[in-house]
């Protein structure tokens, strides 16, 4: 009885702190003190109505969720990932009228953190464990946290390793991972796996970014994966780390280039083919380092075709290959993956296969026939 009364008051009061965020879901910026002596605004208060502004769209969110912490069949997680949504937004709200800008971004981590448990438990997806809380629970110092400006999009710095569950633009399909780096050194962009609290991170695809550039990454889950990565780890390289920034955005799918016959690029790219008839792949590619081409089919087959593309990706065309082997037949609608260097300059070219008919066709006319 006591368990089931506590249960209905954690309810209820979480029902009234929603109502709540929906009335005052747009909070005024907070007072600002410290102005530059020629009217412009200080870099602390410019940081601190940037979060505000952060702040104000986190709490429009949470109000427009269609979660219902009131339904009979509410798992008691979820309901607790709620109720650590709605505090740390409240918390953050707190830490912005005393300016502290530190508190402030924590609190937004931890209330980003419990909304992608949230999703990916109402979705049937791993839900990626909050390392972040776990840490916290322990007394453990807070360990650091990327800026996120706004959902799916990440900033952090090349110096330190952040380690950021994955909130899949569409949950139960992969993401293009849009990756942005300025500075020195290299740094490790991963998908890892993080199986329990204090569990070393499981590294299921790796890419490794160095200086200034860009890349698009196919960030996999399952099918495409039996281990479907439930973290980023963002971190230094062991071996030469460096100084900058970094950006990473996550994308749906939809938003792959399109391929239709020809297409130039730089660096790594995730493009899709929507032709649905058998075609060859060819690649022009000018750099001195290893590159590949992976393609995923998505085109329907009979049950007893078999195509080693329908269930992952895999290497199509790949770097030190003869010069007759820069090209290769596919089935036709897919996923065409460049993993090459931000340096490296490439162009795709998609022929139609020739039919049989047509090859014969060909030989007789050399032949004289």
């Amino acid at each position: 009885m006591e368990v089931g009364l506590g249960y209905v008051l954690g309810v209820a009061s979480v029902l009234v702190f929603l109502l709540v965020v929906r009335v005052t879901r747009t909070p005024s910026p907070p007072e600002l003190t410290a102005v530059a002596r020629d009217g412009r605004m200080s870099k602390r208060d410019r940081r601190i109505a940037e979060l505000a502004e952060v702040v104000t769209e986190l709490g429009e969110e949470i109000a427009q969720l269609t979660f219902d912490p009131a339904a009979p069949d509410v798992r008691p997680e979820s309901l607790a990932d709620y109720r650590r949504a709605l505090d740390s937004y409240g918390n953050a709200r707190a830490a912005l009228d005393t300016h502290d800008a530190e508190r402030v971004r924590q609190e937004l981590t931890y209330a980003r953190n419990a909304l992608v448990r949230l999703d990916a438990r109402a979705h049937g997806l791993p839900v990626p464990i909050d390392v972040s809380r776990a840490a916290r629970d322990r007394g453990e110092p807070p360990a650091p946290q990327p800026f996120q400006k706004e959902r799916f999009s990440y900033s952090g710095s090349n110096e330190r390793t952040y380690l950021i569950p994955i909130d899949w633009p569409e949950p139960g399909q992969g993401a293009i991972m849009e990756v942005t780096r300025h500075g020195t050194g290299f740094t490790h962009f991963d998908a890892v796996l993080v199986p329990a609290e204090e569990a070393k991170p499981k590294t299921v695809d790796l890419h490794q970014m160095g200086g200034g550039g860009r890349a698009r990454l196919y960030l996999a889950t399952t099918p495409d994966r039996y281990d479907a990565p439930t973290h980023l780890r963002i971190a230094p390289s062991d071996i030469r780390p460096g100084t900058g920034s970094w950006t990473v955005r996550l994308r749906p799918l939809s938003e792959a280039v399109e391929l239709p016959r020809e297409y130039q690029g730089t660096g790594a790219e995730v493009l899709v083919h929507r032709s649905n008839a058998p075609a060859v792949l060819g690649i022009h590619i000018d750099t001195s380092q290893s590159w590949r081409v992976e393609y995923r089919c998505l085109k329907k087959h009979r049950r007893r075709e078999w195509c080693r593309f329908s269930r992952r990706p895999e290497s199509l065309l790949y770097s030190y290959s003869d010069e007759n082997l820069k090209s290769a037949r596919f089935c036709g609608p897919g996923l065409i993956l460049v993993r090459a260097a931000e340096s490296a300059r490439w162009s795709l070219s998609v022929t139609p296969e020739q039919p049989a008919d047509g090859l014969l066709s060909d030989l007789r006319k050399r032949l004289g026939s």
